[in-house]
């Protein structure tokens, strides 16, 4: 009977050492979900270029001076990385009050049409958001002909990227991707068409270079209308017929 009522005192003494310490953890879970020392006051945004700070906000729901305990971080990453141009998105809380936001943004390269309508697309030519007069930025219009790949989509931004062709994507209207594998491209300041094989492009851009400085050296490249390489050869036709085609 004696170890029967010890056991019990035991348990009760074990159940209200329970009770006490559920309502210490609540109460101190209380304090510090609304104490200022846990209050928000410094949110640090990397790696964004396209997005405004003000927007990653918005799209995160926080702000300054709510509590550090309360925030789902795991909704705010997936709130960022819903938004078209978010590749990535890392959010991290740094106590008592900082939280920092790493963005990894999608990069235009291309205008694509499509239902249309204008899209800024990527480098392999996947749409991304649709052109809106707050977000305009001037890029080539890339034209995909059925069959065409989006590897040489891929293959001219890195070319361009690498600054192996004599002019930059910014001097560039338009870019046409046909079946066969064949890059045409317009540059506007020159009203200048150049065709080349995706297929071969290292090989393609160091003829069109070798052409393109014997036109700079001859004064000729103002008067060019169409640069055409096709495996070891290339042939320029002039605007008028005042010079024969080479």
């Amino acid at each position: 009977m004696t170890g029967i009522l010890g056991l019990i005192l035991v348990l009760g003494l074990s159940l209200g050492i329970l009770v006490l310490l559920s309502a210490a953890l609540i109460h101190g879970y209380r304090y510090a979900t609304s104490s200022e020392y846990l209050a928000l006051q410094e949110i640090e945004i990397k790696g964004n270029q396209r997005l405004t700070y003000a927007e990653i906000l918005k799209l995160m729901q926080v702000d300054t001076g709510q509590n550090m305990l309360k925030m789902n971080i795991s909704r705010m990453q997936k709130k960022l990385a819903e938004n078209p141009w978010v590749k990535e998105a890392r959010v991290r809380r740094d106590f008592p009050n900082q939280l920092h936001v790493n963005i990894r943004e999608k990069q235009a390269s291309f205008w694509v049409q499509n239902d249309n309508n204008l899209y800024y697309a990527d480098k392999k030519g996947r749409t991304i958001e649709p052109l809106t007069p707050e977000r305009l930025v001037s890029l080539p219009v890339l034209y995909l002909h059925d069959g065409a790949q989006s590897r040489h989509v891929a293959g001219i931004v890195t070319t361009l990227e690498k600054r192996r062709f004599p002019f930059s994507i910014q001097d560039i209207s338009w870019i046409r991707i046909t079946e066969t594998g064949r890059v045409h491209m317009y540059i506007h300041g020159l009203d200048l068409e150049l065709s080349l094989d995706c297929r071969e492009l290292e090989q393609q851009t160091d003829k069109l270079n070798l052409v393109w400085s014997d036109l700079r050296r001859r004064q000729d490249i103002n008067d060019i209308k169409r640069i055409t390489v096709a495996g070891e050869n290339a042939w320029v036709a002039y605007q008028t017929q005042a010079k024969p085609e080479n």
